[in-house]
């Protein structure tokens, strides 16, 4: 069953582990030298930033929906009824 499902661009488990640890020690990067510079501990708010804009450039969620089912005179079927 899972035979269907066509994987996704960046399948490998530690590539996208590797991607994640790399996101958010980037925003706490930023985190603890925006808040040394500037007292601010607001500047901690850089790590889901940074997590959220690297979403964006490394995850495709379309990748995992499946192919949408064949009518029978082969045009896409809607999943749908109205």
């Amino acid at each position: 069953m899972s035979d269907n499902l066509p994987r996704a661009p960046s399948a490998n488990p530690l590539k996208r582990l590797a991607w994640l640890l790399a996101c958010v020690f980037a925003g706490l990067i930023i985190g603890v030298i925006g808040s040394a510079l500037s007292g601010s501990s607001a500047w901690y708010v850089a790590i889901p930033a940074v997590i959220a804009i690297g979403w964006f450039f490394h995850a495709d969620p379309t990748a995992c929906e499946p192919s949408s089912p064949k009518r029978a005179n082969g045009a896409p079927g809607n999943k749908t009824k109205p």
